[in-house]
């Protein structure tokens, strides 16, 4: 297990395998399991064994403990939680699986519990008087004293692609952590945001590492400003946001960010993304 007390994906996956092959076949096989992932043999080896020492998979007949049951049955929920979160977000059906994996590999289990409860909440207030018609009304950045009290909040957000492929998630929104933190203070205004591994597999199935290297953004006065990093974070200000009312209760601000990232070895191109939050 990591040092936090989350699990990462690969360890889930590996104790789905675990629970299928045993059920399905019989017994398990560490071959297969390396195959299903792309990964080396000995990667599921030492994966067992810390598995086993742990408690999660029994020493001789490697099948799941009750312990290992019972986690596994939480961290399905959760996921099953995350996809119609992401559902009903308008991410695309093909990116939810990435993104509800970057949320379980970075997020405490407890947050994202209370974001999908909170999506959940916006939903049934959604669907009162859903026929009479929303008004979406635009909130200048001046004027959110009207609608924020001080202090610090934690904060949905998602980055998308640029363009027609709008409800798409850009490959930048795993580069960071999961929730985004609103500063509204009388001296500072900002949304921060905590820079993170990105992790993505190649069509080919090789797994690939990098991270987020510089930020610029768009402000209102249609100026590209570029992020300093403070401590592997960035603070975007709030008044570089286009901010809207979605409902009597929920507002969504949006920027346009400009970034470059590592993939592997490589440095990759400039590409720009629309980041939205809701609170």
């Amino acid at each position: 297990m990591e040092k936090s007390n989350h699990p990462n994906v690969f360890w889930l996956r590996c104790l789905q395998d675990v629970k299928y092959q045993t059920e399905e076949k019989g017994k398990y096989n560490e071959a297969e399991t390396a195959r299903k992932l792309g990964v080396n043999r000995s990667t599921i080896s030492r994966w067992m064994k810390k598995s086993q020492e742990q408690g999660f998979v029994s020493g001789s007949e490697k099948k799941l403990t009750k312990k290992g049951e019972e986690y596994l049955r939480f961290y399905d929920e959760i996921e099953k939680d995350l996809m119609e979160y992401f559902e009903n977000l308008g991410v695309e059906e093909g990116n939810r699986s990435q993104a509800a994996a970057g949320m379980i590999d970075s997020v405490d289990p407890a947050v994202i519990r209370k974001m999908c409860q909170k999506e959940k909440k916006h939903l049934r207030y959604d669907k009162i008087g859903e026929n009479e018609g929303k008004e979406i009304r635009q909130v200048p950045y001046e004027q959110l004293k009207d609608f924020l009290k001080a202090g610090t909040y934690p904060v949905d957000f998602a980055l998308y692609r640029q363009g027609k492929d709008r409800q798409t998630l850009s490959m930048a929104d795993m580069g960071f952590q999961k929730p985004g933190y609103l500063v509204y203070e009388e001296d500072r205004q900002y949304l921060e945001l905590a820079i993170q591994e990105i992790r993505a597999y190649t069509k080919g199935g090789v797994l690939l590492s990098g991270h987020v290297q510089s930020i610029k953004y768009r402000n209102r006065q249609d100026v590209i400003e570029e992020l300093p990093f403070m401590e592997s974070k960035v603070r975007i200000p709030l008044q570089a946001f286009w901010f809207e009312t979605l409902s009597e209760w929920e507002m969504s601000g949006q920027v346009q960010l400009f970034m470059t990232s590592s993939v592997g070895e490589r440095r990759m191109p400039e590409s720009s993304a629309v980041l939205i939050l809701r609170f």
